[in-house]
């Protein structure tokens, strides 16, 4: 074995047992905790006096053999026999004499007893009669052993040899420091520089204990390319023989006792664990400490714990864990420490187990630790005593795996809905079940459970305070759904939410401010919902209900600020599924207002992704409905043709989230040219929200969908009617449906009025940032220009249009119906024909061609290799041969080849 970190305590035991000619011996103790390589020490200062003239006695025990104990006295015979060639008799008193008598000046004898904690009855006696005598005899006895459970430090050594207080030495070790891992590493593994993770786990692990290091270098040896366990056979056989070696049963009660209290471990709690004497425990956790293997704070390395309860059987391992939840129970540990006991143990050892398993399921969902609560509330149910308990217990189940997965059990579901039937379910988890029916799109199931609460009476606070809740969310969510009572019957007074739920008057309120007249305060409602909420269950549905009605009011500015917030504070490894749905849902809108469709794309499909196997639920109708309408403006109709061959969800048609996947729906007929099928979806869109008395500007601006596509129908007068509405009804100068209302206001005048309407439009956009309608009007303004013959400003707007799109991935709106065609490029063939025109040159000809076209004069030079001033001699005879002014009249004339 390697040694390290030793070299100082060799070198003392090779100076001092190479006695020379001395006429008198030493004791020496090598103290040290368990494991820390004492035997190896002892090992290896033997090897360095082989060879001197010095009789080396060595006594340990015979591992092989099994034996439980050291033999001095038989080890003691055998040398004399040897020695004398006579067999050896008599008491170990008189042993000690002939041993004393062999002893010489120039050929010393040196006893080396290891594990000597574990010497027999007479080799303890023996001992103590060589203590006499190495004053006037050279022996020298090197002794190593662990210490057992007493006061005493060395209390394993005969107290004969302790009064030898000036013969007596004693060689101390102790850990590796990280320095001496270092060491030790490189040399098992004969590499020059270790790898620092391999050296933070070995010290982590181990504490620097030799014994352990060693073996776990033995796991990463044998282990080798194959990729093996590093804590292995090896790591574990160490931590037993570790844990055995001293041979004390107290140790191990103590160590077990630590692994199962886990961090819970403190003073009092092993105390009351172990039950043994408090100065015996108290040394044995000083040992332990000493040892490098448990920490000051009591406990111990994972994988050390792991092997330890491991190697318990199960019956003394479940009496372990029964007892360790019983006394953090009655110390008041939290509920959480408790419960995990619990789950070890596998039984319920008292009656309060149901309610602290309850509890710490509490405790793990206020962290988005649904996983922990499910294990909790699983085994709670199962030890349930009555119905009513295992009822509740089980509707939280159905709750926590909601959060988690999202999704319900469809049995734990229709056990749920037949006993809120019965009046079985109690009303606060009646009214949350109503809010997860509505979740998943089970609007009439939803409105039915939600009926029982709003007629249940004697209701709880929490109980009124959830159905207020679930009655805002449906109202938000099904804007149709009727209610069984008169909202004035359930509204709840301010002090009985203003503190835990601050936003739910706002919530309640908001519904009802999406209307083309309330767009103010439905801006301050919303925000003061989102100022006072941060990531958490309690207010998913507040957080939901505000940032959609900011959306769909087409309020983009508060909505991306807000979005960034809350996309900060959501980065949390627990933050529950529905919330990041939620935001990127949110993302997707708001990367399809800036005209971002890959980003659009990538941010709706990670909100479905996010709702897993709920897809058929109401609210994925906008991450849908965005995610089609963007691959609709990426040209990729096939794609979308094949998604709506699918059947619309019956619950989509019942809610503004589900209206966003029908206004798709007509976005992508009005692309592909079935315009009729357009404008009955737009026409939908407008009755069911008309229905409901709400306004959606921002993500179903029917009238501007209807308008476009009356615009390729030729309906103009009403296409520019439906336009104006929205201008008079959303007068925001900075909105990007301005600007798209301001583009087909213009597509619907006179071209004389059109490039100026245009502008306008361009300008609105450009502000908004919406890059997908700014390339819209460009294209549009583009093919103004060309149709007024300013071909040079069509061509340069054109060229903006492009970049744009390309930028964008967003070509495909540059050929959409309702844009303009580019303007011409040079063409080969003649543009200017007329049979009464005289001839021009071919000079001449080319310089027209070019002229009509809207290049320059700098750049018609620059394509036909000529100076600036003959194109305006060519000009100024193809000017008089036409009988025209200059060039805004070469356009509207042909010139015959």
């Amino acid at each position: 074995m390697h040694l390290v970190e030793r070299g100082a305590q060799l070198a003392e035991l090779s100076a001092r047992l190479n006695t020379g000619s001395a006429n008198s011996g030493d004791f020496i103790v090598i103290s040290g905790p368990t494991g820390c390589g004492k035997s190896a020490l002892l090992t290896a200062s033997a090897e360095l006096l082989r060879g001197r003239n010095i009789r080396i006695l060595s006594v340990g025990r015979a591992t092989e053999t099994g034996s439980p104990s050291v033999d001095v006295v038989s080890a003691v015979r055998e040398l004399l026999t040897a020695l004398t060639s006579d067999t050896q008799r008599g008491d170990v008193a008189a042993l000690a004499r002939r041993l004393a008598d062999l002893a010489r000046p120039e050929e010393p004898i040196l006893l080396m007893v290891d594990d000597a904690h574990l010497i027999d009855s007479d080799s303890n006696k023996l001992l103590r009669e060589l203590a006499l005598l190495i004053e006037t005899a050279p022996i020298n006895i090197v002794l190593s052993g662990s210490r057992r459970i007493t006061s005493h430090q060395d209390s394993w050594v005969p107290s004969s040899l302790l009064r030898l207080r000036k013969r007596k030495r004693k060689v101390v070790v102790e850990p590796l420091t990280r320095a001496g891992v270092t060491d030790l590493v490189q040399r098992r593994l004969g590499v020059r520089s270790a790898v620092p993770s391999l050296i933070d786990e070995l010290v982590a692990v181990t504490g620097g204990n030799p014994a352990l290091a060693h073996a776990v270098l033995d796991d990463v040896v044998g282990a080798g390319a194959s990729g093996g366990p590093m804590f292995g056979s090896a790591f574990t056989q160490a931590v037993l023989s570790w844990l055995h070696a001293p041979a004390c049963t107290q140790l191990v009660e103590a160590a077990q006792a630590i692994s199962v209290l886990g961090t819970s471990c403190n003073w009092e709690r092993l105390d009351r664990m172990v039950g043994t004497e408090p100065q015996r425990l108290r040394h044995i956790v000083d040992g332990l400490k000493a040892s490098g293997v448990l920490s000051s704070e009591l406990t111990l390395h994972q994988h050390i714990r792991d092997v330890l309860l491991k190697s318990m059987d199960s019956a003394s391992l479940s009496r372990l864990q029964s007892r360790a939840a019983e006394v953090l129970y009655d110390d008041g540990a939290p509920a959480e420490e408790v419960a995990r006991q619990l789950l070890a143990n596998g039984s319920a050892p008292q009656p309060w187990a149901v309610a602290v398993l309850r509890e710490a399921a509490d405790q793990a969902i206020q962290s988005d630790r649904y996983q922990d609560a499910v294990s909790f509330l699983q085994r709670a149910s199962r030890w349930c005593a009555d119905d009513m308990t295992r009822l509740e217990v089980n509707a939280g189940l159905t709750e926590v795996g909601w959060w988690s997965t999202p999704a319900m059990d469809s049995r734990q579901l229709r056990s749920l809905l037949d006993s809120a039937r019965k009046g079985c379910l109690p009303d606060r988890w009646t009214a949350r079940l109503a809010r997860r029916l509505a979740w998943m799109g089970r609007v009439d199931d939803a409105d039915e459970i939600l009926h029982l609460s709003l007629g249940a009476p004697h209701k709880e606070l929490d109980a009124r305070i959830e159905i207020a809740i679930s009655d805002a969310w449906l109202a938000h969510l099904f804007p149709g759904t009727t209610r069984a009572l008169p909202r004035t019957d359930h509204e709840l007074p301010p002090e009985m939410f203003a503190g835990q739920y601050p936003w739910l008057s706002s919530a309640q309120e908001l519904p009802r401010l999406l209307t083309a007249e309330r767009r103010e305060a439905l801006q301050l409602r919303a925000e003061e919902i989102l100022q006072q909420c941060r990531p958490s269950r309690s207010n998913l549905e507040a957080v939901q209900v505000a940032l959609f009605s900011l959306l769909a009011a087409e309020l983009q500015g508060s909505a991306k600020l807000w979005l960034t917030k809350l996309t900060v504070e959501s980065e949390g490894e627990n933050i529950p599924p529905q919330w990041r749905s939620t935001l990127h849902a949110a993302q997707a809108v708001v990367s399809w207002w800036q005209g971002d469709l890959t980003e659009a794309v990538d941010s709706a499909e990670r909100a479905l992704e996010l709702l897993g196997a709920q897809q058929s639920e109401a609210l994925t109708g906008l991450p849908r409905g965005v995610l089609l309408m963007a691959m609709t403006e990426q040209g990729r109709h096939e794609e979308v043709s094949d998604e709506l061959l699918q059947p619309m969800p019956f619950p989509f048609t019942r809610s503004p989230y589900g209206l966003v996947y029908l206004r798709a729906r007509g976005r992508h007929h009005l692309a592909t040219g079935s315009l009729q099928a357009a404008l009955a979806d737009f026409r939908s869109c407008r009755d069911i929200l008309g229905s409901w008395d709400m306004e959606l500007p921002g993500l179903i601006p029917w009238r501007l969908d209807m308008s476009q596509t009356l615009l390729s129908i030729g309906e103009h007068k009403e296409a520019r009617r439906l336009a104006e509405q929205h201008l008079s009804l959303y007068p925001d100068a900075s909105s990007r449906s301005r600007g798209t209302a301001l583009r087909l206001l213009a597509m619907a005048s006179s071209p004389s009025r059109r490039a100026a309407a245009l502008r306008e439009a361009v300008t609105v956009l450009d502000r908004s940032g919406d890059s997908l309608e700014l390339v819209r009007a460009l294209g549009a303004l583009s093919h103004t220009y060309q149709q007024t013959g300013q071909l040079a400003y069509g061509r340069r707007t054109w060229g903006r249009a492009e970049k744009i799109a390309q930028r964008r991935g967003a070509l495909w709106a540059l050929t959409d119906i309702t844009t303009a065609v580019p303007p011409n490029r040079v063409s080969p063939e003649p543009l200017l024909q007329h049979a009464e025109c005289p001839d021009l040159s071919t000079a001449e000809r080319k310089v027209a061609e070019l002229a009509v076209q809207g290049y320059t004069n700098r750049e018609i030079a620059e394509a036909l290799y000529i100076t600036i001033s003959t194109v305006e001699q060519h000009l100024t005879h193809i000017y008089r041969k036409l009988g025209i002014r200059g060039r805004s009249e070469l356009g509207n004339l042909s010139v015959a080849s």
